[in-house]
């Protein structure tokens, strides 16, 4: 086999480690199945993670929102708060994570680089020096990165402004608002639909008998576990999973592992085709995935490399039981 899956199990354990408990929460399935290492970490990679742990994260998000809004406030700022990230869509493959504080000022002079430099640097200052978080990263220029402590979880910190789509101005249904975010370091602004994209994905997850968000996680492990690092964000992920056409992801749940070949085949033409590397619409199907970043289609690559192997590796292991991707497989109890 490519993989040496009793270290791939024991990064998986790693993610789903209770701190409380001081044990990793996994599946009964994963304990009971008597099934390979190989088999375990694909099927259990999938499994999502209890949503108490989500109000664990949640609720340090909101300390620290607070925190951050009464500081802001002393320097008179006008801002808005909203969140994203994995959590939204319960996509996480950490056990306490991953959510993302979007710190949206409303008040923008004609240079609005510059009010976001500002903020970056006053939310800096503001986080940095804190005990309560063991890191205070700004290196990508884009998000503050901080570990929180008490569960010890990753939260983004995102400085942005509002971009109102002319469907929000119409409905003012702020799932049709947009933000802006500025990445100083590639001189870089993305313009996106966040709450249209949470919505469409877990409605289309509802729709395919759970297995788009099963299969995000799947890809989300990979890239985690991955020796040659994979520069793909959770969002980028989920909306790779997205593209799958809904008719060919709703499989039974029991023949989950049958999808693999055709996700990889859709990585394979995006990382081969520019075109359609170039023309990949995110959920909300408002903007490009990838507009401006050709240098992600080599990650994509990557990614479908590392799901490439772990096929290979699940068809021998599938084998010696008389078994194929095709086969119903029992893990979980639906």
């Amino acid at each position: 086999m490519e993989h040496d899956y009793s270290l791939l199990v024991e990064n998986l354990k790693g993610r789903r480690y209770d701190e409380a408990l001081r044990e990793p929460v996994l599946s009964d399935a994963f304990h009971q199945s008597g099934y390979s290492d190989c088999l375990r970490y694909a099927l259990e990679s999938m499994v999502e993670i209890d949503a108490s742990y989500a109000y664990k994260v949640y609720a340090n998000s909101r300390r620290i929102h607070e925190m951050i809004s009464a500081a802001l406030k002393k320097r008179g700022y006008d801002v808005d708060y909203r969140y994203q990230g994995a959590l939204k869509t319960y996509s996480n493959i950490l056990l306490y994570g991953d959510v993302e504080i979007i710190v949206i000022k409303k008040n923008i002079s004609e240079k609005p680089h510059q009010d976001m430099q500002t903020l970056a640097l006053d939310l800096m200052n503001i986080l940095s020096g804190n005990p309560s978080f063991k890191r205070v990263d700004y290196s990508d220029k884009t998000r503050i990165r901080i570990t929180a402590l008490k569960p010890t979880c990753e939260i983004d910190i995102l400085p942005s402004i509002w971009i109102n789509s002319a469907e929000y101005n119409k409905t003012k249904n702020e799932i049709y608002r947009g933000i802006a975010e500025f990445d100083f370091a590639n001189k870089k602004v993305k313009k996106y639909l966040p709450f249209l994209n949470i919505a469409r994905i877990n409605s289309r997850d509802q729709h395919t008998n759970g297995n788009l968000k099963a299969i995000a996680r799947l890809l989300k492990s990979l890239r985690a576990d991955s020796q040659d690092q994979i520069n793909l964000r959770d969002s980028e992920i989920n909306a790779l999973v997205y593209n799958m056409p809904e008719v060919e992801m709703a499989a039974s749940p029991k023949k989950v592992l049958s999808l693999l070949p055709k996700v990889s085949s859709l990585l394979s033409k995006l990382a081969t085709d520019t075109e359609s590397f170039n023309r990949l619409l995110s959920p909300s199907e408002k903007d490009r995935v990838f507009s401006g970043r050709p240098e992600k289609q080599k990650e994509v690559k990557k990614l479908n490399a590392s799901l490439l192997r772990l096929i290979d590796d699940l068809k021998s292991d599938l084998e010696s039981r008389n078994l194929t991707l095709n086969s119903e497989i029992e893990y979980l109890e639906n």
